[in-house]
């Protein structure tokens, strides 16, 4: 069965499940659980969300039992499982030089104020950015890459 974007964190199926040992729901902190998934959706990877959920919380990807989220760098180790071809960059430059047509990039960014920490995922399309879950939404968004600083990039 071939899975649909979810977009927002906050919609519905998901916003209500819960993510870590700490119980809080994704409404809040499933953000690179989200991210993720979008990613594996936009390249044609069947995920199912409860499955990844559960999958990222079993090697310990949770940053302190889920209370902030997924820790920043823990993505890869997914990749690496599942040996899904990925790339990290700590680089802004060379991750927008990166982001080419038909690309997807997962960001890991501070929130405004360094208010924790906030996962998205972009893809480009025909010259086009959008963005999945920078901001809640029912659909993706036109993005501009210019939104990715080198003061709140992260990975």
């Amino acid at each position: 069965m071939k899975r649909e974007f979810i977009y927002g964190q906050c919609n519905n199926p998901i916003s209500q499940l819960c993510y870590g040992k700490s119980r809080k729901p994704v409404s809040k902190v499933g953000c690179g659980v989200v991210a993720l998934y979008y990613a594996l959706v936009f390249k044609g990877i069947d995920a199912e969300f409860s499955d990844l959920l559960r999958a990222m919380e079993k090697p310990g990807m949770p940053w302190l039992f889920g209370v902030f989220g997924t820790k920043p760098f823990s993505l890869k180790r997914y990749f690496k499982k599942n040996n899904i071809p990925y790339k990290n960059y700590i680089s802004v430059k060379h991750f927008k030089n990166s982001l080419t047509d038909g690309k997807i990039g997962i960001v890991c960014a501070w929130n405004k104020g360094f208010r924790g920490l906030h996962f998205y995922c972009i893809c480009s399309e025909n010259g086009e950015y959008r963005s999945m879950n920078f901001v809640s939404s029912d659909q993706a968004l036109s993005f501009d890459l210019l939104q990715i600083t080198p003061l709140r990039f992260v990975t």
